[in-house]
C-alpha cells in the first residue's frame, strides 16, 4: 500500500494569493516546516513550474505542482483552495493560461512511484471530488475529503473493481 501524508498542517482554505508563486511558496513553506523537504525545494518547484507548467483544465481548474525526489524527505500532499483564481499555464498547452482555483503540491520520495501517485491525483479530477474540495469550509473538511477519496480508491483497487 502506498503511503502519503495528508494533514491539516499542509492545507489552506480560501487563500488569497496575488499569483502562482505566492501559492507555491505558501505550500512549500508548509512542507518545509514539517520537515518533508530539503533546502532548495521551493526554488526547484518554481523553476519546474516555469519550464513544465502544471495547470490542468479540469471542471474546476487545478495545478498539480511537483518536483524531482532529490528535494523530498516524505511523500505528502499539500493543498490550497483559492479565494480568487490565479493564473497557471496549461500542462498540455503551455501557451494557454488557466484560472486555477485549487493548487496541489505533491512530494514523492520514490521516483518509481511518481506515475502511480500522479494517476491517483488525476482520478480525483474526474469526479465530483474537486467541487467538494472547493466548497470545503475548513482544513479538517478538505483533509477528510482527500483521505476518504484515497481510502475508497484503495478499497476499489483491492476489490479489483477499478485500478488506479
Amino acid at each position: 500500500m502506498l503511503e502519503m501524508v495528508i494533514s491539516e498542517q499542509l492545507a489552506e482554505i480560501d487563500f488569497e494569493a496575488k499569483d502562482k508563486e505566492e501559492v507555491i511558496k505558501l505550500l512549500s513553506g508548509k512542507m518545509d516546516k514539517m520537515g518533508y523537504v530539503e533546502a532548495g525545494f521551493e526554488e526547484a518547484v518554481l523553476a519546474r513550474e516555469r519550464e513544465y507548467p502544471t495547470g490542468l483544465p479540469t471542471k474546476i481548474p487545478v495545478a498539480l505542482c511537483h518536483v524531482e525526489a532529490e528535494y523530498v524527505n516524505r511523500t505528502a500532499l499539500a493543498i490550497a483552495t483559492l479565494k480568487k483564481p490565479v493564473e497557471f499555464h496549461n500542462m498540455g498547452d503551455p501557451k494557454m493560461v488557466l484560472p486555477v482555483e485549487i493548487v496541489f503540491l505533491l512530494t514523492i520520495v520514490d521516483p518509481k512511484e511518481q506515475v502511480i501517485y500522479l494517476r491517483k491525483m488525476m482520478e480525483i479530477f474526474k469526479d465530483g471530488t474537486l467541487l467538494k474540495m472547493k466548497d470545503a469550509q475548513s482544513k479538517k473538511e478538505i483533509v477528510s475529503i482527500l483521505y476518504n477519496y484515497f481510502i475508497e480508491a484503495e478499497e476499489r483497487n483491492k476489490d479489483g473493481k477499478k485500478k488506479i
